[in-house]
């Protein structure tokens, strides 16, 4: 080939290539039809705790870190009552178009369902799960001036121990009734506080024994020396708490006391969920489910969340989702299920 030729045909060729990768570049910096939707829109981000509880410090947390990755306005919204069914049902009736999305107690639900409480609206099954924000241990926390120092004290007590919670199955609740069953211990669970932040109060002040929170929550309150830690209700430390012992290490417990507080610890792992209206696009899902796995995986939204006391577990979606199914499958039995719904909806109320 002439040498005029070949120059032709070299320079015909970095310019197609040069086109190729200008095409290709416009490609992967042009939106996604999902991205595109959310741009300029505003979400609502429901709770079902009351203003300043450990869901509405959560919601408050992830908004601007959902806003930077959705492009969007997020609204903190939150709708108490019921042991936060309230909000869970006001979800499920919501459109499926993305705009609401909540942050949920999956493993208050899951208790909601296994004891037929008459405030479920909804088929948790049914809810799609976008990821997991967290779980934690939780610790039964006492009120300072009371005669209960350590676990044994708790364990053994000369009276009725009085315990504050939100609702039967608002993980506060249904831990302190399978904590109180496993021990027998005689126990008042004392229910219809709007939220955790009113029944640490009345714990505080002594109007209650003590409480039940996870360990951010009860952390606050130990660290500013407004309640006592007295165990960890789980086999495992709490990582905000490493030196409080777990109630395993504090008692020796029979095989069914065992069972019980192991079989309510598996439950806990569901943890704290965001959610979906059910009946959504699967593509819009499969979108917001991979920004929920950037912002509770993104290494400076973790950094604050720790800072503040408030520290992210990602869990995904598919693996939360068998953990639900699981709880529901009806593997527990009739006679344990019979006695569980004693237990949490009757025995100590």
């Amino acid at each position: 080939m002439p040498a005029k030729l070949r120059i032709l045909s070299r320079i015909a060729t970095l310019v197609f290539a040069a086109a190729l990768a200008s095409s290709a570049s416009a490609t992967e910096s042009k939106p996604s039809p999902q991205a595109e939707f959310f741009k300029g829109k505003t979400v609502r981000l429901v709770n079902g705790g009351a203003a300043g509880s450990g869901y509405d410090l959560y919601s408050r947390m992830l908004a601007p870190w959902l806003t930077k990755h959705l492009g969007t306005t997020v609204i903190v919204e939150s709708r108490p009552g019921a042991g936060m069914m309230t909000a869970m049902n006001h979800v499920w009736n919501s459109a499926p178009d993305g705009l609401t999305i909540m942050l949920a107690p999956g493993e208050g639900a899951v208790f909601a369902k296994l004891t037929d409480d008459p405030a479920l609206r909804f088929d948790l099954t049914k809810f799609p799960i976008l990821a997991r924000v967290n779980t934690a241990p939780r610790v039964l926390i006492v009120f300072p001036n009371g005669p209960y120092k350590k676990m044994a004290d708790f364990a053994k007590p000369q009276k009725p121990i009085f315990i504050g919670a939100n609702g039967k199955t608002d993980g506060t609740a249904d831990t302190s009734a399978v904590m109180c069953h496993a021990l027998k211990i005689p126990c008042k669970i004392m229910i219809g506080y709007p939220s955790s932040k009113e029944f640490s109060m009345a714990a505080i002040r002594g109007e209650v024994d003590g409480t039940v929170l996870v360990d951010d929550s009860a952390s606050r309150y130990s660290d500013g020396g407004q309640l006592v830690p007295l165990a960890v209700i789980s086999r495992e430390r709490a990582p905000l708490m490493p030196n409080v012992p777990t109630i395993f290490e504090e008692l020796t417990l029979d095989a069914e006391a065992q069972w019980w507080l192991d079989f309510r610890d598996d439950l806990r792992k569901i943890g704290r969920l965001l959610i979906v209206p059910p009946g959504m696009d699967q593509q819009r899902l499969a979108y917001l489910r991979d920004v929920m796995k950037k912002v509770l995986t993104d290494p400076e939204a973790l950094a604050e969340f720790s800072a503040r006391n408030q520290p992210a577990l990602y869990g995904d979606p598919g693996e939360i989702e068998k953990l639900v199914t699981r709880a529901l499958d009806g593997s527990i039995g009739a006679e344990r299920l019979k006695e569980l719904r004693h237990i949490i909806t009757e025995k100590f109320y």
